[in-house]
């Protein structure tokens, strides 16, 4: 049953911030690690590609020049001393060197292994020896004149077969790896997502124990400050209320009072109806205090059948008046239970603050001696003490 409690403006709310904290901070951890995640695997497949993509065409290259070689030495056969084929021999003769040191810095850049293509190395320092041998051939003096044509034929076509082996079993070799890494950059690309999926879910529990960790370190607290009958405020949080309404009036000059309730004759109650039936009359009770009370008042119960409403704000006039409404109230509430037949009354003490100095020991003390004189004059009624 509510009695009232979300008038208590002590109460422990909930932080509404700190499950949408939590969840927009997952929420963008996720992003960040789907970020990371995709980005890996782009730019690693991406990189690995253009490394192989760029050796694979180099050697393209270097197997169109071999063919383009292999077509020139063939038609030289058939016309010895054209000079247009000897140029163009001789021009695809010279591109050998640099295919070579090309092809061989790529490879040295690769993820290729050395001794896979070390056969192949081997081949290709054969070749530069043929080359030169090709290349002194080739600058016969006189233009050419005096070239030995069967001897650039020769071995011409025996560099154009090394090479032409040579560039296709490396070429070979090059998509073999490439594949492998391919497939060694798909495993890896899991294992980055699933990693990046395990920390989300490591992420995730942590902020759910966090948030559980903080709800219940909410209803910890609550139960320690909210009076467990009534589901009022208790004196603890009666106490921390009030010490930073007075600091705030001391800062800002504005006035706050206090009434003390005290329900006359309640022993009566418990001795004829028993502890149960009482404890049905101080609910009641607590409900009409909580419901009657504004919403910046704060209504505790202090303890047995002492009650407290703190109302900031308020003068003493504004005070008086909602102390004889509560007075009123109670004597013409229906009381629950056996105790139906019978009809309660109360005392009120009244105190308010005297231009923010009062301390909260000093503002108790007067409103509990205003309780006392209103008992001693005959209960149900209210009493104000101005006095220090």
């Amino acid at each position: 049953m509510d009695l009232g409690h979300r008038r208590n403006p002590g109460a422990v709310t909930p932080a509404p911030g700190l499950r949408s904290g939590l969840l927009a901070g997952f929420c963008l951890l996720a992003a960040l690690g789907a970020i990371v995640a995709g980005a890996f695997s782009l730019q690693a497949g991406r990189h690995l590609g253009a490394d192989y993509s760029a050796l694979a065409g180099d050697l393209v290259r270097a197997q169109e020049d071999t063919a383009e070689l292999r077509l020139e030495l063939n038609a030289l056969r058939n016309h010895p001393h054209h000079r247009w084929h000897l140029t163009r021999i001789a021009s695809l003769v010279a591109r050998v060197p640099e295919r070579i040191g090309t092809i061989r810095q790529g490879l040295s850049r690769s993820e290729i292994g050395e001794a896979r293509y070390a056969p192949m190395l081997a081949e290709l320092s054969q070749a530069e020896t043929l080359y030169q041998r090709l290349a002194s051939v080739i600058a016969a003096p006189d233009g050419g004149t005096d070239m030995d044509v069967p001897q650039l034929h020769r071995l011409g076509h025996e560099l154009e077969s090394t090479l032409a082996w040579t560039y296709s079993s490396l070429l070979e070799d090059v998509h073999r790896a490439a594949a492998d890494q391919q497939r060694l950059m798909k495993w890896l690309s899991l294992a980055v997502v699933l990693l990046v999926i395990l920390v989300l879910l490591v992420a995730a529990a942590l902020m759910l124990a966090l948030a559980r960790i903080h709800r219940q370190w909410r209803s910890l607290r609550e139960l320690s400050v909210t009076d467990e009958l009534t589901r009022l405020a208790n004196r603890r949080r009666l106490w921390e209320v009030a010490e930073r309404y007075l600091e705030l009036n001391r800062r800002d000059g504005g006035e706050l009072s206090l009434l003390l309730i005290d329900l006359d004759h309640f022993k009566r109650f418990n001795d004829r109806y028993g502890h149960p039936a009482g404890d049905a009359v101080l609910q009641a009770v607590a409900a009409e205090f909580a419901r009657l009370g504004r919403e910046s008042d704060l209504v505790a119960r202090l303890g047995g059948e002492e009650f407290a409403v703190l109302m900031p704000n308020t003068g003493l006039e504004g005070a008086r008046q909602l102390g004889e409404r509560l007075r009123e109230a109670t004597a013409g509430l229906p009381l629950p239970g056996q105790a139906g037949e019978q009809r309660l009354t109360i005392s009120l003490g009244l105190a308010t603050t005297r231009g923010g100095g009062d301390t909260l020991a000093q503002l108790y003390s007067r409103a509990d001696r205003g309780l006392y004189r209103a008992k001693q004059n005959g209960r149900n009624r209210l009493e104000i003490n101005a006095q220090a």
